[in-house]
């Protein structure tokens, strides 16, 4: 069995190359505070968007965001909440939540204001 932290690494970096290819310009990954971990802060157009990465080794239990519960949600939100307002200089874009699910055979897909 693979080590879950590895996992979840590896599939962040292939969502950051995904998104970078996408457009999206990485600000930042791996915030921790109280409330929870972002896994990606990016820019895309007039958005800064919190991106969640969630591998899925399969989807018989649904994709990535159905992986996200409502708990999970409002961290989330809280958690970027509290990193805007630490970086105002992202003041002037329009928030969104994005969630990036990384399958098993390297598929991602991007689900964009996901919550």
């Amino acid at each position: 069995m693979k080590n879950t932290t590895a996992v979840g690494l590896r599939a962040e970096q292939l969502a950051s190359e995904y998104l970078t290819k996408k457009g999206y310009t990485i600000v930042g990954r791996n915030f921790r505070n109280r409330y929870c971990e972002i896994d990606i802060l990016a820019t895309f157009s007039e958005y800064i968007c919190l991106v969640e990465v969630k591998y899925r080794k399969n989807n018989l239990y649904g994709g990535g965001v159905e992986a996200i519960n409502s708990d999970k949600k409002r961290r989330l939100r809280n958690a970027f909440e509290y990193w805007l307002s630490q970086n105002s200089q992202f003041s002037s874009k329009q928030p969104r939540i994005d969630v990036v699910s990384v399958d098993s055979s390297g598929a991602i897909e991007l689900i964009e204001n996901a919550i």
